[in-house]
């Protein structure tokens, strides 16, 4: 009796040795798996914010072009010749520069310049003043 007892019980611990293996193997890959996703998460992450700062960069560069058209409207002589302004728009830099009768007579050309962190966006504009009523038109926006 004692040599089929002790039989019984090697058989046991040979039967667990053998599934410890698949046990860690198990193991192994859902931490792999969980590694990825993680990982996956965070570039998703990444791309979203990217995309929105350049949004904001882009809708900072046409507040840009919309604040000197404002400017224009309301001062004809604005600017004399050849001009440059910065503005802050929350942590947006914006340069704003205006260049008198380009590409023609009567016409500006509006260039803004919008930066938050390494994102650029540039918007040109060109206006036409009309000499006799002073009516501005916008010409052309685009994005360049």
């Amino acid at each position: 009796m004692t040599k089929i007892f002790q039989k019984n019980i090697k058989n046991k611990n040979k039967k667990g040795l053998a599934f410890m293996p698949t046990v860690l193997m198990i193991g192994v890959i859902m931490a792999e798996l969980g590694i990825a996703l993680v990982f996956l998460i965070y570039l998703s992450n990444l791309s979203s914010f990217s995309t929105r700062v350049s949004q904001e960069a882009m809708f900072a560069a046409r507040t840009g072009v919309n604040d000197a058209i404002l400017r224009i409207s309301r001062d004809k002589t604005f600017p004399s010749g050849f001009s440059n302004y910065e503005m802050s728009i929350g942590r947006v830099a914006v340069l704003v520069n205006i260049q008198k009768n380009t590409p023609g007579n009567n016409q500006d050309t509006i260039i803004s310049t919008a930066s938050v962190r390494s994102f650029q966006r540039v918007i040109q504009a060109i206006i036409s003043i009309n000499a006799k009523t002073d009516e501005v038109t916008i010409i052309s926006i685009e994005e360049i």
